[in-house]
């Protein structure tokens, strides 16, 4: 005796241990990104910034939200707001937690060709990237999010991916374009990268680290 895999109701798929990735279209954006752009281009004529994940881009310092202005600190609150609807404090009585969140954030201007190398960052909890300038470019300049089992998933059959009942495959990584205005959430530990972008501008993101810290 045998069943039809592809319509049995016997069958029950779960999906298990998902990865938070929250993507939001800020309603305020369009009055955030000139003070921004502008306190960005400011700080950078002023500073020959960092190397971390940046190839060819200029990386700012970290404290971006002492130089960037009310515009930064709007986007930092408004980020603040997401992050605490999707976290929780598993052992804390309901509504409370015994942890603080503090921030740091910095700005990234990537001219054509440049781009970010797959990293992650450490001691973190939450992790962001909100868009002031896609750079131009409509069909690259991607932000990859990589699953974080990689290369496991692949190794024995690397053609092969799961499929869920929509029929969605569920490949080993994520592309999401740099719309100006929108804002992506994600675990700090996940691992993710920059493509380059040819477009006839600067490609101008800003990043945030959310830290989780012991409340005093």
């Amino acid at each position: 005796m045998s069943f039809n895999a592809e319509s049995d109701p016997n069958i029950k798929l779960n999906l298990l241990f998902p990865t938070p990735v929250i993507e939001v279209d800020l309603p305020m954006a369009d009055q955030l990104i000139e003070p921004l752009r502008s306190a960005i281009y400011a700080n950078k004529a002023a500073s020959k910034g960092i190397m971390r994940s940046n190839i060819l881009g200029w990386h700012s310092d970290t404290k971006m939200l002492e130089w960037g202005g009310d515009a930064a600190a709007v986007l930092a609150m408004e980020t603040m707001k997401v992050c605490g609807r999707y976290t929780s404090d598993a052992v804390a009585p309901k509504g409370q937690s015994r942890y603080e969140m503090g921030m740091e954030m910095w700005a990234n201007v990537s001219p054509a060709g440049a781009s970010n190398q797959l990293h992650a960052h450490p001691s973190s909890y939450w992790s962001a990237t909100f868009y002031v300038d896609d750079g131009g470019d409509q069909e690259d300049g991607y932000f990859v999010a990589q699953d974080p089992r990689f290369p496991t998933n692949r190794m024995n059959a690397a053609d092969l991916l799961f499929v869920d009942d929509d029929g969605h495959k569920h490949g080993s990584q994520h592309r999401m374009a740099p719309t100006p205005g929108k804002l992506v959430i994600f675990p700090s530990w996940m691992l993710h990268s920059v493509r380059p972008h040819n477009g006839p501008r600067d490609r101008i993101s800003i990043a945030m680290n959310i830290i989780a810290m012991h409340a005093r």
